[in-house]
């Protein structure tokens, strides 16, 4: 029996789920001793798989959609699916399976239920139908953390003794700069203040961002810190920027820079002072790992998966109170032992999540269920 692995959202400029494709199931092709087969788009970046894996290109680029959705839905499971592991992401489950088809959709959360006002109405009635059929369908689950297993389980009644936990992490890559020439070319490419907070991921409504940037003005006006906060990442559907923005005293001070490449990353992080993620909602939350293993002390929310994820190497906020960011970013930058207490614990908890290690115990379970 072959594993099939569906890689259609893995695409150029991969953040988020594209990510966790390209790192977990790129190890799993080493490690497994099944033969692999990778589903991808027409214009997806290369996959590191071992050498012998089946790479397979579909007929449509990633901004397809409708063509894309189309083949994933009603063409891939009958054209790749016979006598297969299919490892899929969320709800991208083909509905036409054969019997021999063995489904193991991974879970990385389901804001679909928890947010819907953060996604279009259309895409929400798709994606729960989906998963009504997941449901049906899937031999086993997978989920990205201990919170999205117990989602699964309230949400949609799947018995907690078939899904398996899988964790993200992050790259080996990701470690912390040191190198001042590294750091100005990175302060020279995206205009970087000398002191600044960051936050990275989407700028979309459950990234929480207008409450970060008031919490943010708020904690400027109270203190004169002369810090800018700089917010790393693509425009997401349902931001609005201007609204975000308005009522802030400090506009100026807020930096939007766009999407920024894995390579300046790393330096990224480094030069910032902070790190703020204190999102609504998160399956996993790999930012606040990222910020860890820079060295960079981690302010995050105390909701879904990051209490789990950032361990004691984070101070905690409540998502919904302004206040509440304010004062957790404030106790950070004018407390310095606090700081360096946290990058200390930081680096110790990311050292608990291994993509290596998340990729061979996926490999156990695959071989546990199917022998």
């Amino acid at each position: 029996m072959k594993v099939v692995i569906n890689a259609l959202q893995y695409k150029p400029n991969s953040s988020g789920i594209g990510v966790m494709i390209r790192e977990l199931f790129g190890p799993l092709t080493y490690i497994s001793e099944r033969p692999c087969q990778v589903i991808l788009s027409k214009d997806a970046p290369a996959f590191p798989a071992k050498e012998g894996t089946e790479l397979v290109r579909s007929p449509w680029d990633n901004g397809q959609g409708l063509r894309r959705m189309f083949f994933q839905s009603f063409q891939l499971g009958r054209k790749y699916c016979h006598d297969a592991v299919l490892l899929t992401t969320d709800s991208k489950t083909p509905f036409i399976l054969p019997k021999s088809c063995v489904l193991a959709p991974l879970v990385t959360d389901l804001a679909v239920y928890r947010l819907p006002e953060a996604y279009q109405r259309s895409r929400v009635l798709w994606w729960r139908l989906q998963y009504r059929y997941i449901c049906r369908r899937a031999d086993f689950y997978l989920a990205i953390s201990e919170f999205t297993k117990r989602e699964m389980t309230d949400i949609l009644g799947i018995p907690a003794e078939r899904i398996y936990v899988i964790p993200c992490a992050c790259s080996e890559d990701m470690r912390r700069v040191e190198d001042p020439a590294a750091l100005a070319a990175v302060r020279e490419k995206y205009a970087l203040p000398e002191r600044y907070v960051l936050f990275v991921g989407s700028n979309n409504p459950r990234k929480n961002l207008a409450r970060m940037i008031r919490a943010f003005d708020r904690m400027k006006e109270r203190t004169g810190f002369d810090h800018q906060i700089i917010i790393a990442g693509e425009q997401g559907w349902r931001f609005d920027r201007d609204k975000a923005l308005e009522g802030v005293k400090h506009r100026e001070d807020i930096r939007f820079i766009g999407f920024v490449p894995d390579g300046d990353m790393a330096a990224l992080y480094s030069a910032a002072e902070l790190f703020v993620f204190t999102t609504l909602y998160e399956g996993f939350g790999v930012p606040v790992l990222e910020a860890q293993r820079c060295g960079v002390p981690v302010v995050t929310s105390n909701v879904s998966a990051l209490p789990e994820v950032a361990g004691d190497g984070a101070v905690y906020a409540e998502p919904y109170d302004v206040e509440s960011i304010a004062g957790a970013m404030r106790s950070v930058l004018e407390d310095k032992a606090l700081a360096a207490e946290l990058v200390r614990k930081g680096y110790a908890n990311a050292k608990r999540f291994s993509w290596r290690a998340s990729a061979e115990k996926l490999n156990e379970v695959i071989e546990r269920r199917i022998t």
